[in-house]
C-alpha cells in the first residue's frame, strides 16, 4: 500500500479503522504501524474530527413551514405566452370576440396544410403538356385574318 491510497482511505472514512472497509483494514492497520508519515496523518485527521465534533448546528425551528409558505416570486412570460395573450385577450369579452374567427379560419388553415401536403393526382411536371408555350406562342404569331368562318 502507498501512502497516496492510505491517504485517500483516510479521506473517505475518517480516522477510526472501524469504518476502512474491511478487505483493507489489515493491509492498512500495517502500513499505519510501519509508516511515521501515515500516523502523522492519522493523528491530523483525529485532530480534525475533534473539532468537528465541537462544532455545534443551530437549530432552524419551523425552516420547513417557512419556506414551504413562502410567496413565490412572479412568474415572466415566455415569448408564446405574450405572442397569446395578444392574440387572445384574458377577458371575457375579447374570448368572445376571438372565439368565431378562430372557428372560420379552422377550415381555411385546414385547406392549406392538407393542400401543401397532398397533390390529389395533379402533376406538376406532364410529359404531355411539355411544349404548351411554344404552341401558344405559334398560335399568338398565326395571322387569322384571311381565314373565312
Amino acid at each position: 500500500m502507498t501512502l497516496e491510497e492510505f491517504t485517500k482511505i483516510i479521506d473517505q472514512y475518517g480516522a477510526e479503522s472501524d469504518r476502512w472497509p474491511k478487505s483493507l483494514r489489515t493491509e492498512c492497520n500495517t502500513f499505519l504501524a510501519n509508516n511515521s508519515d501515515a500516523r502523522l496523518l492519522v493523528n491530523s485527521q483525529w485532530q480534525l474530527d475533534e473539532l468537528m465534533n465541537q462544532l455545534q448546528v443551530p437549530s432552524f425551528t419551523n425552516l420547513e413551514s417557512r419556506v414551504l409558505n413562502q410567496s413565490l416570486p412572479e412568474r415572466s412570460e415566455g415569448i408564446f405566452e405574450s405572442l397569446l395573450n395578444w392574440l387572445v385577450p384574458k377577458n371575457d369579452f375579447g374570448k368572445q370576440i376571438w372565439r368565431p374567427v378562430f372557428a372560420a379560419c379552422l377550415p381555411l388553415v385546414f385547406g392549406v396544410v392538407l393542400g401543401n401536403f397532398f397533390s390529389f393526382g395533379v402533376g406538376i411536371e406532364d410529359d404531355g403538356f411539355q411544349y404548351w408555350d411554344d404552341e401558344l406562342v405559334m398560335l399568338s404569331l398565326t395571322d387569322y385574318t384571311e381565314i373565312d368562318f
